[in-house]
């Protein structure tokens, strides 16, 4: 083989090995956009740092469906009953997650909504979440809680308190201080 044809070769060799670099990347970038999407479809969270953070921490979309969806019902059982206002605000909630009544987390959000979850959710939410947070920076973590907490408040201001005055009952204010010191460090 001349010169020549060897260089062609080592060209045709080195443009092949940086032609799969560059599909794999492209690959990689795609899949994480749809993982994105995914997670951002099941908790809600739009902010790009923190669905990056969950992503970088392997959190899937089931896990942080979870996640999300916790909080909302401890919110909506403080008083010790779920009013019909609080549960369509859930549902919507779970709606904007994407979910459909043939999912199994709608399945699961259902049965929390007839009947409220053990105490043991609630703690083990509370140290997934503190353990979440020791692994975000403080602007991370700012987010997230930003992202949850939003949805929490409208449950909590459903019920609608007495003639639209009082809307968060003493018993949700508890529980939303309770949820939000879940992401202090």
């Amino acid at each position: 083989m001349s010169d020549l044809g060897r260089t062609n070769d080592l060209e045709e060799q080195f443009f092949l090995k940086e032609n799969l670099k560059l599909k794999e990347k492209h690959r990689a970038m795609q899949q994480l956009k749809e993982t994105k999407e995914a997670l951002a479809a099941a908790s809600g969270i739009a902010d790009d740092q923190v669905l990056e953070k969950l992503i970088a921490l392997e959190i899937r979309p089931e896990t942080i469906a979870s996640i999300s969806l916790v909080p909302l019902i401890e919110v909506a059982w403080a008083d010790g009953t779920i009013d019909q206002k609080e549960k369509e605000a859930i549902l919507s909630a779970v709606g904007k997650f994407g979910w459909t009544p043939d999912s199994v987390n709608y399945e699961l959000i259902d049965q929390w909504l007839k009947k409220k979850p053990e105490a043991s959710l609630l703690k083990a939410w509370k140290h997934y979440v503190e353990a979440l947070c020791r692994k975000m920076t403080d602007e991370e973590v700012n987010n997230f809680k930003k992202e949850i907490m939003e949805h929490v408040i409208i449950v909590a201001e459903a019920a609608g308190g007495f003639i639209g005055f009082g809307k968060i009952s003493a018993e949700e204010r508890n529980m939303i201080t309770a949820l939000e010191q879940a992401f202090c460090k």
